[in-house]
């Protein structure tokens, strides 16, 4: 009975430490000290690693990529590449699709964010991409998001019967997140066609409509499969605005 009790109180106080870690994140992080920011998400990080809690490795290597970028703005193409290789060497298929999906989104917004230079660039084709994705064209970044979307959305049973509340704290309920029984499966999808819609304008706005147009009847037709009338509501309230646009 006493050895059942503690097994009970361990997860509580692994809590308790995390949330004292974080604690001291923000604190940094208002006192704008990325390096000690940097130090204490790989203190979470490594952690993470050792108890084998995907959500804390998460949201602590997001975090570390993010001031590490402040002290080394080239950091940038580092951490992504960390995040690849860490979609490739994980056994566990929902942090795959997490990675995925925020390779996904990183891609989108860099090429978001750097659109003007893209479009005077003559696209590549037949070509091995560079290793280096500042050289790379539009058509590329494009490749790039929606081969991650696939990959990110590849299991849907999975991810609807994962609750994001298995994820926190690297996910954040959102207020409609009860609405869709707090499945993974709706915050991925939502975060896949935010990442499509960033690359409107690159001259594959046909192709990359298609893929949302799928993406958003694939919703459709699995909450209407799984009687969550709800999710099903909602999803389609937002198709429909899509279209409309």
């Amino acid at each position: 009975m006493v050895v059942l009790l503690w097994l009970g109180v361990i997860p509580a106080v692994q809590a308790q430490s995390f949330d004292k870690l974080w604690k001291e994140v923000e604190q940094a992080g208002k006192k704008s000290l990325p390096k000690t920011v940097i130090k204490l998400t790989d203190e979470i990080y490594r952690k993470g690693e050792k108890e084998k809690n995907s959500a804390q490795m998460l949201k602590a290597y997001m975090w570390r990529m993010k001031y590490q970028e402040i002290v080394t703005p080239d950091s940038f193409y580092v951490g992504l590449t960390g995040l690849e290789q860490w979609a490739k060497q994980t056994k566990q298929p929902m942090d795959r699709a997490i990675l995925h999906s925020l390779i996904a989104g990183i891609y989108a917004d860099y090429a978001a964010n750097n659109q003007w230079e893209l479009r005077r660039r003559t696209e590549i084709v037949e070509e091995a991409p560079s290793a280096d994705l500042r050289e790379w064209t539009a058509n590329i970044f494009v490749e790039k998001v929606r081969t991650n979307v696939k990959e990110a959305l590849a299991d849907s049973v999975l991810l609807l019967k994962t609750s994001s509340r298995d994820y926190i704290p690297f996910v954040e309920l959102g207020e409609t997140s009860e609405y869709y029984h707090h499945d993974m499966y709706h915050l991925l999808a939502s975060r896949a066609i935010t990442s499509l819609e960033n690359l409107s304008g690159f001259g594959r706005d046909s192709l990359i409509n298609v893929r949302i147009e799928e993406i958003y009847q694939h919703m459709m037709n699995s909450y209407r499969r799984t009687d969550n009338h709800d999710a099903l509501l909602l999803t389609t309230l937002d198709y429909l605005q899509w279209k409309r646009l």
